[in-house]
């Protein structure tokens, strides 16, 4: 057909434009259906290999509805080993012994944290590995400047990078305190004008004042402690070096660059550092994933590993698990999280008896937590730590409140009596 028409063309082609509309034909007629042809299926290549994201892959496989009850929902036998002690204080002073013996120091801050990462102390897990999947680790990082957290004080310090970004931080400090003063005087004006009959109106207003008074005095606190820290030309020094060690990490991350001035990507960043850990959990961590991944053929999501204490302390607010000691088991790089939320109960019960068979061989301390997680700390040189350190642990800090004893019942019975262990979180 196309000869024949191309022929045509030919004939015609004493015309000056026969060329042209010859062209035109061919290209009109080959553009038609051919009958009796197989027609060939052609379309591009991005239209024919459909684009997978692995993320999304895996965390689709994370949530997916197991047809059953999942997480807190799902009725499970939580073996003793992951329970709580009858003396809740245990469970943080056997970690905090582990921490005091082999440890040592731990990163207060992000500064620190990259100090470490740098002596090749911690390590990252990437966000997809092959058996397990970082879920929800650093969600709660903001975006706000870096700062240096000062342990003593419990307050966080400015990093400046130069000698008049200091002048700037130290009077920012000092703007915020008059602020909040000027914010004070205008709500106790409001509060005495209240007329004393609007009972409601002036409890409401009462509670502004006193949250503005504690508001006043943290400020007050702050920029004192500022002044004090950038005065000293020691402290001044070490500072800046904070800032420089943080901006030449971010200007060059393994490839990655970070912008310190974006409020996003200075969260990233923070994100980034808080996926790393020991590689002492590292090895055990991807050891419980592999069997997981194994048996249920989907990865393990971890939601925590490695927290500064300033990051800790950030939690508290909002974690109730969040460890509130001087030595949280997260800020030593040795604790992760599994989280359990869409787990069914054949899920959670092999984990848990997994993660008890550990326990009891002495390598690991763990709780099986209220809100959906799995805690998970690996002792630093595979060994449980001596009692007697652990006991020194529960007398030198407080984590929490003693046991109650609780009065015998009349009948003498001694109904009293419990397990280690015997109530879950």
């Amino acid at each position: 057909m196309i000869i024949v028409m191309h022929q045509e063309s030919v004939e015609r082609g004493r015309n000056s434009r026969a060329p042209l509309c010859a062209a035109a034909i061919t290209l009109v007629v080959l553009m038609l259906p051919c009958a009796g042809c197989k027609r060939a299926s052609v379309t591009s290549p991005a239209a024919s290999v459909a684009t997978v994201d692995p993320w999304k892959e895996a965390v689709s496989k994370v949530e997916q509805d197991r047809g059953e009850a999942m997480g807190r929902r799902a009725v499970v036998e939580v073996p003793n080993e992951l329970k709580h002690y009858e003396d809740r204080r245990r469970f943080l002073a056997v970690q905090a012994a582990d921490t005091r013996e082999q440890v040592g120091a731990i990163p207060h801050d992000f500064a620190g944290l990259v100090l470490s990462i740098q002596r090749h102390q911690f390590f990252e897990m990437k966000p997809l590995g092959e058996d397990y999947i970082l879920y929800g680790v650093g969600q709660n990082a903001g975006g706000e400047p870096f700062a240096h957290y000062d342990r003593a004080k419990r307050q966080d310090i400015p990093l400046a990078p130069t000698e008049d970004d200091v002048k700037r931080e130290v009077s920012r400090a000092l703007d915020s305190v008059k602020e909040t003063k000027a914010r004070l005087v205008y709500l106790e004006v409001e509060w005495r004008r209240a007329p004393k009959r609007d009972r409601a109106l002036r409890a409401a207003l009462f509670s502004e004042v006193s949250q503005a008074r504690k508001v006043l005095a943290a400020a007050n606190a702050k920029s004192k402690l500022v002044a004090a820290f950038y005065a000293d030309p020691v402290r001044r020094e070490s500072l800046l070096a904070e800032y420089r060690l943080l901006s030449d990490l971010a200007r060059d991350f393994e490839g990655e660059a970070y912008d310190l001035n974006d409020p996003d990507a200075r969260r990233s960043l923070k994100i980034r550092l808080l996926s790393f850990i020991r590689p002492e959990a590292r090895e055990l961590l991807t050891q419980i994933a592999h069997d997981y991944k194994e048996k249920f053929g989907r990865r393990l999501p971890i939601s925590s590993l490695v927290r500064p204490e300033q990051y800790q302390r950030e939690l508290v607010g909002i974690n109730a698990n969040a460890a509130r000691s001087s030595a949280p088991p997260h800020s030593t790089g040795l604790a992760f999280d599994i989280y359990y939320g869409y787990m069914s109960a054949a899920e959670q019960e092999y984990l848990m008896s997994e993660i008890a068979r550990l326990k009891d061989a002495g390598l690991v301390e763990a709780l099986r937590e209220s809100r959906e997680n799995i805690h998970v700390y690996v002792f630093a040189n595979g060994l449980r730590p001596d009692e007697k350190l652990i006991s020194r642990a529960i007398a030198r800090k407080r984590f929490g409140r003693p046991p109650k004893k609780h009065a015998l019942p009349r009948s003498g019975k001694a109904a009293a009596a419990s397990q280690v262990g015997a109530k879950s979180n």
